[in-house]
């Protein structure tokens, strides 16, 4: 049965594909019509150049992704560095996640910013008629659909990107400062404050499958929780020297479990009070 659902979910791709290409190439004409003899008389000029075209295009999305990346990263890094000097290690956010908005901004945008550059070239009525042209062929306006593809997608995930930028945590000589997303805020644990430390396998997904991404819980004596697999990489272990140096600061025992749920809540003073 799972070799069934499983066939079923890779044929749902291209079936979904042509599915959206049908329906643009019926709901959304092109913004201009042009003919059939406008375009035959057009294929002399665009059709030697069409490769040029899409040469330009992936190096317009590469250099997108690529300032993209590189700016969300340094800017996150620029938030973390202003905790102070006193900062012994740093758990950044999952890379994965700076790639989301460059990916989509690349692919969505670097049609529209090859058309504004040849424009700005002084090219602009080449540049009209060439995506024109390019409609045509397609039989539906690829520009409208990779605008709406920028404003209603991959600019909704920048924003959320973006409210991703304060996430890290900064392990300091007297305690862990713990930032978490958008508005939330950085939290203080103070090392003198843990009375359990757990290393942790990964976590489990709803078939009860392990999925690596090792890290360190420690549970705090006012009830409060610590994991340093809540936002970094997904690890087959854990890094010694992070484990060297809570185990120092803590002075605790370092105990096991496959995955964070699997240790039991500590029972704090006066009922949590």
């Amino acid at each position: 049965m799972s070799g069934i659902i499983e066939l079923g979910a890779k044929a749902a791709v291209p079936a979904a594909v042509a599915l959206a290409l049908a329906l643009a190439r019926k709901y959304l004409k092109p913004s201009a019509r042009v003919s059939p003899q406008q375009l035959l008389a057009l294929d002399p000029q665009f059709q030697d150049i069409k490769w040029v075209v899409g040469v330009a295009m992936v190096a317009v999305g590469f250099v997108f992704f690529s300032v993209t990346y590189y700016v969300l990263v340094s800017l996150n890094r620029y938030l973390a560095f202003r905790d102070g000097p006193n900062a012994v290690l740093r758990i950044w956010p999952e890379n994965a996640i700076w790639w989301f908005f460059p990916m989509l901004g690349a692919i969505s945008l670097c049609w529209e910013i090859t058309l504004q550059l040849w424009s700005a070239f002084g090219q602009r009525e080449t540049a009209k008629l060439y995506r024109l042209w390019s409609d045509g062929r397609a039989g539906f306006d690829c520009t409208r659909i990779l605008r709406g593809l920028a404003l209603f997608i991959a600019g909704p995930i920048g924003v959320f990107t973006v409210l991703a930028l304060p996430m890290h945590m900064t392990l300091r000589q007297q305690d862990i400062l713990d930032c978490g997303y958008a508005w939330k805020g950085c939290e203080s644990f103070e090392y003198a404050n843990a009375m359990r430390m757990t290393e942790i396998e990964g976590c489990r997904d709803r078939d009860g499958k392990l999925h690596r991404r090792a890290g360190i819980v420690l549970d705090f004596v006012d009830g409060r929780r610590w994991s340093s697999a809540e936002i970094g990489e997904f690890r087959n272990s854990v890094d010694p020297k992070l484990s060297a140096f809570l185990r120092e600061r803590t002075r605790l025992s370092l105990e096991h479990a496959e995955e964070e749920a699997d240790i039991p809540k500590l029972e704090t003073k006066a009922g949590g009070n």
